[in-house]
């Protein structure tokens, strides 16, 4: 019979040895954080270049002759940027583990993502059956890498049937665990707002909604059949599986800038305005697929299991404030241009702009079906 003591160090053994055996199986930029008794156990995967003066040939990997001048560093700069808090401050990390991952698991390759193992000894044990979770726990991580998918990590945190999503950035490096449900809201609607400003997809598709202007009410009308028609196939999809592949709906989501905008130029060129009945139509249907590639990235991130209605209605309202916020600056500069340039010049650069959007929307799409 295995003692309540020895339980914890027991599963930390298995942890190292299944991990050990399969490293390539962690995905980068991502980990979990498991509460168990006095410890804080973490795994995660992380991308070399987040870590300074380690790379001494600047090729964006480690050598094993690099691994092993550096070795301390890479400690150092881990207990320094991995830290879980509490209100007595830093809590000790010990037993860290590092396995250094090359691409494709090619054992002779450079490493480019280090597998980092580690616990942290918390101030008092926490109970696994407990009803609600620990709280008063801060994570921080301020090791992000130097491309645009490096800059996020996701730790997945567990207490028992207690589990929470930390999606940690550059710009928000800290998050406390499991917090409140207007907390968690908060957090989400940050993470829709954030979907839609990094989301260049969804933004070309509604600088081309927006370009042929109108009055504010048209204007309003469109918005919402973009709002409505994305929240129809964001709620289907996060019911269940999404029966439609993803690179197919990422490449139609691209394809819907090009049928926009090239329905846009053959009337601009024609010196007419489509039919608002159309343009609803149009829209709303686009936004079907741009929800099914909302539902995918929530899929993803993946909902709170504890706040399930909060999460799901902060990353709605984040997307609603992420476009807002490109439809008033669309109207800003389309005034802007009203305001000072002559009609046939304002005729010139919408079509201007209507061709560079069906070029780079071509471009998406070939590239995401290949």
């Amino acid at each position: 019979m295995i003692s309540k003591l020895a339980r914890p160090w027991l599963a930390w053994v298995l942890c190292l040895v299944s991990a050990s055996a399969q490293a390539h199986l962690m995905v980068a930029q991502k980990g979990t954080l498991h509460l168990q008794g006095d410890g804080a156990y973490m795994v995660v995967s992380l991308p070399v270049s987040a870590f300074q003066g380690i790379d001494d040939d600047g090729d964006g990997a480690w050598s094993s002759q690099e691994l092993g001048l550096h070795s301390a560093q890479i400690h150092g700069q881990l207990a320094q940027q991995l830290r879980l808090r509490d209100a007595q401050g830093d809590r000790p990390i010990e037993g860290v583990m590092l396995i250094p991952t090359p691409p494709d698991d090619k054992p002779g390759d450079p490493v480019t993502q280090l597998v980092v193992m580690a616990r942290f000894a918390l101030a008092h044990p926490v109970a696994l059956d407990a009803p609600h979770p620990e709280k008063g726990l801060v994570f921080h991580a301020g090791l992000f890498g130097q491309q645009a998918a490096e800059k996020q990590l996701s730790i997945t945190v567990t207490q028992g049937g207690h589990k929470q999503l930390l999606m940690l950035s550059p710009e928000r490096p800290e998050l406390a665990l499991f917090p409140s449900g207007w907390q968690v809201m908060m957090a989400y609607l940050q993470l829709g707002v954030l979907h839609i400003w990094m989301g260049w997809d969804h933004l070309l598709f509604l600088a081309v909604v927006l370009l042929a202007g109108g009055t504010w009410r048209q204007v309003l009308y469109l918005l919402s059949a973009f709002t409505v028609g994305h929240a129809v196939t964001l709620a289907w999809g996060l019911m269940g599986q999404i029966p439609f592949s993803m690179k197919g709906v990422e490449a139609s989501i691209a394809a819907t800038i090009v049928v926009m905008a090239a329905m846009d130029a053959r009337w601009l060129r024609h010196q007419k305005t489509v039919p608002l009945r159309w343009r609803l139509l149009c829209v709303f249907a686009c936004a079907l697929l741009h929800g099914l590639g909302l539902a995918s990235s929530l899929l993803a991130l993946g909902l709170d299991p504890a706040h399930r209605l909060g999460s799901l209605l902060g990353f709605n309202l984040g997307v609603e404030l992420g476009q807002c916020w490109v439809a008033l600056v669309c109207a800003g500069v389309r005034r802007l241009l009203v305001k000072h340039w002559p009609p046939e010049n304002q005729a010139r650069c919408k079509q201007l702009c209507l061709f560079v959007a069906m070029m780079v929307g071509t471009f998406w799409t070939i590239e995401r079906l290949l």
